[in-house]
């Protein structure tokens, strides 16, 4: 595989693919911003804060990045499991005590992780999405879907409370002031990212779109529209920033929030059972928290997650390039994003379906 590097004629064909597809209204606004061992090398926006066209997107717009959030909670379980503070074998019960259950009592912080946990569905009923500790009490009661460990099922909603709730458990401190103190400022993504926006940042949001959609209201456009649901910290669906946010995490990652070593270990292969072998074009190819993306032959080309919109962010460990891309459109045919295709094919890599 040869990447294209010629950032600068790059900056100009990828501007045109992006205007291309906006003034198009195949999509609506977007941003991409990439990194080159450590240095930001692309930062391009193009298109509207809506479908109305009122207001053009900035790269200092922030957009909901549904899913392809999770990986900075994941980071923040690397990062405790490295100062100490549990091992990836450690039970989830040892923490919260309602997990202390015959049928609960063999998950681990890496079946959470790796999305085996067997609670991927959310409590039945209407549970109240905004109310951390209600929610965590209802999922902590639910039964497995599947043996602890057995099998990898998508956590799409559940793994914010899950993973997040077992943290804070772990180290005495309150979610979000980790995510603070762990994460986001010492990546320098402050400003750029939010689990729980501000009144002045909420500004800076744009809608999810969901014009495309045959049936309205779409789910994931109804949620992250809700003022309350982005005041919240639910890091597995709800966080809010930009393209820059996104690829500056990939590219500091590595050596700098966490040691080269947990990295490696975290991103090095499938956590999952031999009985559950991964299945043809199944997406969900999960390490400890981050999707493993790249061809049959090389999963660990990319090293990220996506996100319902159409956002990504990756990281490629073999050209040490960091890639994040954000968009506010949804699309019927999701994960299949025609813009993020045309980018790659620009940049010289395969395509991503997640």
């Amino acid at each position: 595989m040869a990447i294209n590097r010629n950032w600068h004629q790059l900056a100009i064909a990828l501007q045109m693919i992006m205007d291309d597809e906006t003034a198009s209204s195949r999509e609506c606004g977007c941003q991409l911003c990439i990194y080159d061992h450590g240095e930001k090398v692309i930062d391009l926006c193009s298109g509207y804060t809506a479908p109305d066209q009122q207001q053009e997107v900035s790269t200092d717009t922030l957009f909901p990045l549904f899913s392809s959030g999770k990986p900075f909670l994941a980071s923040l379980a690397w990062k405790l499991a490295e100062r100490g503070l549990f091992t990836y074998d450690t039970p989830v019960a040892e923490f919260w005590q309602e997990f202390r259950t015959p049928d609960k009592a063999g998950i681990t912080i890496e079946h959470l992780l790796s999305h085996r946990a067997g609670l991927y569905l959310l409590p039945s009923g209407k549970p109240d999405l905004t109310d951390w500790q209600g929610m965590c009490s209802k999922i902590a009661a639910m039964v497995p879907r599947n043996p602890p460990g057995a099998k990898c099922h998508y956590h799409p909603l559940t793994f914010g409370w899950l993973l997040g709730h077992t943290l804070e458990l772990a180290a005495g401190t309150p979610l979000p002031e980790l995510l603070k103190k762990e994460v986001i400022e010492p990546l320098g993504v402050t400003g750029k990212i939010f689990f729980g926006i501000d009144d002045d940042n909420a500004k800076r949001v744009v809608p999810a779109d969901d014009l495309l959609i045959p049936v309205k209201p779409d789910w994931c456009a109804e949620v992250m529209n809700n003022p309350a649901i982005r005041r919240c910290c639910v890091p597995s669906f709800n966080g809010i920033g930009n393209a820059e946010a996104l690829a500056g995490f990939y590219a500091r990652l590595r050596g700098k929030l966490v040691r080269d070593e947990t990295f490696d270990y975290a991103s090095g292969k499938l956590f999952r059972e031999p009985s559950d072998p991964v299945r043809e074009q199944e997406w969900s190819r999960f390490a400890l928290g981050v999707i493993l993306a790249g061809p049959a032959n090389d999963l660990r080309m990319f090293i990220g997650h996506g996100g319902a919109a159409g956002a990504e962010g990756f990281y490629m460990p073999g050209e040490d390039i960091a890639v994040g891309f954000v968009k506010n459109r949804l699309s019927p045919n999701h994960p299949d994003h025609p813009i993020r295709d045309r980018i790659s094919d620009a940049l010289g890599i395969p395509h991503r379906f997640w």
